[in-house]
This record gives C-alpha cells, structure tokens and sequence, in this order.
C-alpha cells in the first residue's frame, strides 16, 4: 500500500461522517484504476440516491431522468451475482452484452466502454452500488486492476453503513421538524428524492401528489409538475431562491406549492441540498408575518406590509388609506411585489402567501435573516 492509497482510505472514512465528500472518494478511486469517473448509488425503503463526482454528475442525472435505473440488466445481474468485490459488466450478463439496450442507447452514447462495480448489502435491507467507469481507450478492466478496487471494498463498506445511519438520524430529524409546520410539508434532497413528509401532505399523496418510484415525487397537474421538476434540478443552495407555483386541479386552482430552499440555520434541520416543499392552501382573512415576506421573496420593508395587508383581505384603497399615501404609490408597489414573487395577477399572490401563516420561521429563512 502506497501514500495515495492510505490518503484514499482517510478520505473514504471522512466521507462516512461528511456524505457530501462521496464524489471526490468516487474520483480518486476512479483514477486509481485509470477510470473517468463512477457513481454510488443507494437504495434504502424505497428511495434511490445517489453521489457522482462533477466529471460524471450529469451523466448520472440523464440516467436518472432517462429511468435507466428501472430498465438495467447491468444491475440485476449484480445483484443477483452478490459478489463479495468488485465485477465487471460483462462478467454479470447472459447474453450479448453490447446489444443492451442500455449499453447501445446510454452507455456508448456517454462514452462509458467499461465498467466494474460492487454492491454493498445493509443490516436494514438496504443496498449500494458503488461503479467505476471509463472509456474506450483503457480497454477492458484487468485482474490486477479488479484486485486493486478489491482492497479497498472492506473500508467502502464500513465507511457507506455509517453515512447510511447518518442520513437516516438527518430524516428522523425532518420528519419531527415537519410535525411543528401546520401545512403539508415535505422534504426533498437533490439526488435523493423525498426524505421526510408530514401526515398533511400524505394525506394529499394521490388527488395532488404522485409517487414515482424510488423516492420521487410528481404533482398531478402536469404544468405545475414540469416547473416543480425544473425547479428541483436548477436549485442552487449557494444561490437560494423561492419558486412559487400554481396547482390546479379538475375544478380549477385549489392552491400553490412553494419550494423553498434550506440555508444557514435549517440546513441543520432538514439536511445539505434540501428543499423545503409547503402545499399552502388558501385561508382568507389570515395575514402573513412581513418578515418572513421580505425573507422568502427579497421584498422591501413597505412591499412586505402591502403583500400582507392584502393576505389579510384589504383592497388596494384600504392599504392606501392605513399608510396614508395613494392608490397609485400602493399599486406601483404591488406590480413590484408581483414582479418579485413571480405572479401576474394579484388573486394568485394571495393565494399563494395566504397558506404561509403558519409556518415556522427557523424554516423560512433561506437568507439567515433575523
């Protein structure tokens, strides 16, 4: 064992206690053996995660969004293998192995020629799926190099079942979070689907909400579900922004899903990567704190006061006549909050803000604001 191996498996151990480390363990294993990139992948109650270095994240996404985890012989024949190390591709497919549709649709177009992977069983059910791709030019992976991806396998394993009780302390603590917010609430991880809902939004899992498969979630209204999906893969959490979006159903709107990106303080709470999902209904007459308005949608201080007096139910001369000032000076100030909190109208504005009153601000404050 040399230096870079020993550095390897720190790295590997740190990545046990910091998840967020995964893709770089993927990387230096991968250079390791000539590769280019790899993945891992789990799958735990249901839902599918997973980590990629940058050299191979949006190949992984494709594969994801293309349902190539539903349709992978690749992976059935490794499961159904349990080899105790790392196999390739080839050694795990009856058959032709190049004329999968996976392969000649996916895997070639991606430049990915060879593969060696292991799975990794849990104590709870749970498995992972750690890979190691590259091109043509290496040509097939060797013994040697098998062997070499081999010794590092037990330190893999120790190093994925503690990130998987890590994750899984993060969902408890979602999920008691969840029970304070008195909407239906949810929360969702970049590559790792729905960790942690409330008995609110269950409940709306069907007339609302679709489950797809490993974790994921979808909205009935299919407009709304193409914003909510585009949303979920452009979130940045260095850039956190708010997406409100209408959801309509069969007899017309019935309320607005906000998705709300956790920073500073909820990062603790909900998990790294975490969008906080609210189904906000609409309730007349129940005005909304300023505060959280000016966090939510960078609203000044007055464009804050003017979108709760209107949550609240007063008119445009109402709110005009409290802060004595004109009609005009409050509606040149409502085309900005609209502009802002990208609504066209003003009954979608309320709509959408009206079901925010009860919400927790720790779980609203995607600025740390205080």
């Amino acid at each position: 064992m040399d230096a870079d191996d020993t550095d390897l498996i720190e790295i590997i151990y740190t990545a046990g206690l910091v998840p967020e480390l995964w893709p770089k363990v993927i990387e230096k294993l991968a250079q390791r053996v000539g590769a280019h990139g790899g993945s891992l992948f789990s799958l735990s109650e249901g839902q599918l995660a997973w980590e990629a270095p940058a050299s191979t994240r949006p190949i992984m996404e494709a594969y994801v969004e293309g349902g190539w985890d539903r349709n992978n012989p690749r992976l059935e024949g490794l499961l159904n293998a349990k080899p105790l190390g790392f196999m390739r591709d080839q050694d795990v497919i009856v058959g032709n192995y190049d004329e999968l549709p996976i392969v000649r649709d996916f895997l070639r177009p991606h430049n990915i020629y060879g593969t060696a992977a292991t799975v990794i069983p849990g104590v709870r059910g749970d498995i992972a799926v750690l890979s190691v791709d590259r091109g043509r030019e290496p040509g097939p992976y060797t013994s040697v190099e098998i062997e070499r991806l081999d010794g590092f396998r037990p330190h893999l394993a120790r190093a994925i079942a503690l990130t998987s009780r890590m994750r899984m302390r993060e969902a408890r603590t979602a999920a008691a979070a969840l029970q304070m917010v008195g909407v239906p609430a949810a929360v969702v991880r970049r590559q790792h689907g729905v960790v942690a809902t409330n008995a609110l939004f269950d409940a709306l899992v069907g007339p609302v909400f679709l489950a797809t498969g490993h974790g994921h979630l979808a909205l009935s209204d299919r407009a709304a579900d193409a914003l909510l999906q585009q949303t979920l893969r452009r979130q940045e959490r260095m850039n956190p922004t708010v997406r409100s979006i209408p959801v309509t159903g069969q007899e017309g709107a019935i309320g607005v899903l906000h998705v709300i990106p956790a920073c500073r303080q909820a990062l603790d709470i909900l998990g790294p990567d975490a969008n906080l999902l609210v189904f906000a209904q609409p309730h007349e007459g129940a005005p909304v704190n300023p505060d959280w308005l000016r966090w939510l949608y960078d609203l000044s201080p007055t464009e804050a006061l003017v979108a709760a007096h209107l949550t609240a139910g007063l008119t445009l001369e109402e709110i005009a006549q409290q802060r004595n000032t004109s009609r005009d000076t409050i509606r040149t100030q409502l085309k900005a909050i609209l502009r802002k909190t990208g609504f066209s109208r003003q009954t979608d504005l309320v709509r959408s803000l009206g079901g925010l009153n009860t919400l927790s601000p720790q779980l609203l404050k995607p600025g740390g604001a205080s």
